[in-house]
């Protein structure tokens, strides 16, 4: 029983705290209560601490009055707001600033950051090339060139010269159609084309790299040495007085016939003006070259890239030496061989020559390509891309002179700097040897022709007979030739003064003799015969 009392006792008094729990927990929760408003613009529940105040659209920010105003009771009693007032029963008063009250509301500029630098692309390096010049280009030849150094890289520029001597349209086309033809090819090379009738033959050669001289016409092979030289000796002059005055140091390149004589006679006029310079002066033996070569390379039944055959002495005719003997290592062919072999080179462009019409014509397709890649060796050679070795007509060092001959063909080495290294003549067979002694007096006897007439044409007598030299202006072609002409007939007058001159004193020498004998000269003068003898011879 005592334990039943203690139970229900402890029952009592643990049901009377939990009531009064309850009833502290009620009251708290009514002290905590927070009251809830209704908006019509979003329909949601949300406290009313939550609820931002409306913004004026005229003054956003809080007028004076507002900031003015102390907090009072209503602001520290929890509302219960009912939509449209207060639980006192009055609206609350919209309050609004006057317009001068309210400051304007400086926003701040966005500060955006720096544009991106753009990157600059670097650009490539200029494509290196030279310019080449070629004179005499409206023949076929020259256009077949053209045609193949415009497909060279190494080659910026290429410009056309059109001679005065080539106006017939039956031998070749016009330039300007050539020209304009070439453009269409895609690759780089700008071609330009410049004539003779225009007087651009010194804006053809301003700043040019290499300049290429070919034949001004299609020449005859059979005719002869004197009159091939006489037609295109003054061409050539005037060529090289252009190109001492626009380009001194371009590479030249002969191709002109004779080219034996034509390069000492350039080298006599640049020599002339003081702009001479044998590194830079090179006659052509492509064309021999690669005839030789090819002969050589079907005889043995070999590919011609595998066979090479120098030449030297001369570059035509009996002046011209192939080495048939250094064709190929470790063989020889035999004497007779060699000599039909040679004969056949030498006589090469007669045999190829053919009848065009009223123009004469060789191998203009074979010798445009062998030109063509002298010129390509030339401007690589230039541009200090490799080291070719080519045969040329070239001035030989004085103290390797082996004839009277100044200029002689052999191997010769070119660089940036142009013709860097001459390797002479190599070794030569018993036939060889022969030929080349032979040749080597040709060319002396070419040598002096050149040099007798680039002296007549400096050098004239005056009323007393005594020669000075005298400097001529620049003429073109046709004043040279009537220059020519004009030195030709001063020639012959002072053959026939002399001649008068000799027969006037025979004729003195009579009337001394008479006058001796009819005293018409007194004895102080003239003491015998033979002193007014001696006088007239003196």
């Amino acid at each position: 029983m005592h334990s039943l009392n203690i139970f229900s006792k402890s029952k009592i008094v643990w049901e009377s705290g939990l009531s009064f729990s309850r009833l502290v927990t009620n009251g708290i929760g009514k002290q905590i209560y927070r009251g809830y408003a209704k908006r019509d613009d979003d329909g949601c529940r949300r406290a009313c601490v939550d609820i931002p105040p409306d913004v004026d659209p005229v003054c956003p920010q809080p007028c004076e009055r507002h900031k003015k105003k102390k907090e009072g009771i209503l602001h520290k009693i929890k509302l219960k707001i009912i939509e449209g007032g207060t639980n006192f029963g009055t609206p609350f008063r919209r309050l609004q600033c006057k317009e001068k009250v309210c400051k304007e509301m400086e926003v701040p500029k966005a500060k955006a950051l720096p544009a991106p630098a753009k990157k600059v692309l670097s650009l490539p390096p200029p494509r290196p090339g030279v310019q080449v010049s070629i004179l005499g280009a409206n023949t076929n030849l020259g256009q077949y060139i053209a045609l193949l150094l415009k497909q060279c890289s190494c080659i910026k520029k290429l410009r056309l010269y059109e001679a005065a001597d080539t106006q017939c349209t039956n031998c070749s086309r016009n330039l300007c159609e050539v020209v304009e033809d070439l453009r269409h090819i895609d690759t780089n090379c700008v071609v330009q084309a410049y004539s003779y009738a225009r007087n651009e033959l010194e804006r053809c050669l301003q700043n040019s790299n290499i300049v290429l001289m070919l034949d001004s016409a299609c020449l005859n092979m059979n005719m002869s040495l004197e009159n091939r030289f006489n037609y295109q000796a003054p061409i050539v002059k005037r060529y090289a007085d252009v190109i001492a005055k626009e380009c001194p140091d371009a590479f030249i390149i002969v191709c002109t016939s004779p080219i034996d004589c034509m390069v000492p006679l350039i080298a006599e006029t640049l020599k002339e003006t003081g702009w001479y310079n044998p590194r830079k002066l090179l006659g052509s033996l492509a064309v021999p070259e690669m005839r030789a070569s090819t002969l050589a390379a079907r005889a043995l039944c070999l590919e011609p890239c595998y066979v090479h055959v120098p030449c030297v002495g001369g570059t035509e005719g009996s002046s011209l030496v192939p080495l048939f003997s250094k064709a190929l290592e470790y063989f020889d062919f035999s004497e007779q061989n060699t000599d039909l072999m040679t004969q056949t080179v030498r006589r090469a462009p007669i045999t190829v020559g053919r009848c065009d019409g009223q123009c004469i014509k060789s191998a203009e397709l074979s010798e445009a390509h062998a030109l063509a890649g002298l010129v390509t060796k030339v401007a690589w050679a230039l541009l200090c891309k490799d080291i070719p070795r080519v045969s040329g007509f070239v001035e030989i060092d004085a103290s390797e002179v082996i004839s009277p001959a100044r200029f002689i063909a052999n191997p010769v080495e070119i660089n940036g700097r142009g013709i860097v290294k001459s390797l002479g003549i190599p070794k030569m067979k018993d036939l060889e040897i022969r030929l080349m002694d032979l040749a080597l007096n040709e060319l002396f006897v070419k040598q002096e022709m050149v040099q007798n007439w680039f002296l007549g044409i400096n050098v004239l007598l005056n009323n007393n007979g005594i020669c000075s030299e005298i400097n001529l202006p620049h003429l073109n072609s046709h004043e040279l030739e009537l220059m020519d002409v004009a030195i030709t007939n001063i020639k012959l007058c002072e053959e026939l003064a002399m001649d008068w001159y000799q027969e006037y004193m025979e004729y003195e020498c009579e009337m001394c003799e008479i006058a001796a004998k009819t005293n018409f000269f007194s004895q102080e003068n003239y003491k015998s015969i033979q002193d007014c003898k001696s006088e007239t011879s003196t």
